[in-house]
């Protein structure tokens, strides 16, 4: 469990710091604040990372509460509805972010 949390806190701070480097860039050839980038990204992040979270999150409660059996069943019901969610903040990145900077 402390590997598996571990290694999510690794991927999220990296991932951080790189778009953190990438913000000021990014807002400078859109001619946008960087505080206005990061509102017109609010829309698909959010969901984007409570999907990326839930199972995660699932695993977490069952394991805790002692329910290993569970485990499985938790991973394919958290990811059912976690990758919908994904596809459509995917959509909503592509599609319709854009717009909203322009």
């Amino acid at each position: 469990m402390a590997f598996v949390a571990a290694a999510t806190l690794f991927s999220l701070g990296t991932q951080a710091y790189a778009l953190g480097l990438q913000a000021s860039s990014i807002a400078d050839a859109h001619g946008v604040s960087p505080a206005l980038l990061m509102v017109s990204l609010l829309p698909h992040a959010l969901p984007e990372l409570c999907a990326l979270f839930l199972p995660l999150a699932a695993w977490l409660l069952a394991s805790r509460r002692g329910a290993s059996d569970e485990l499985l069943a938790a991973t394919f019901a958290t990811t059912a509805v976690a990758v919908p969610v994904l596809l459509a903040a995917a959509a909503v990145e592509v599609w319709l972010s854009p717009h909203v900077l322009s």
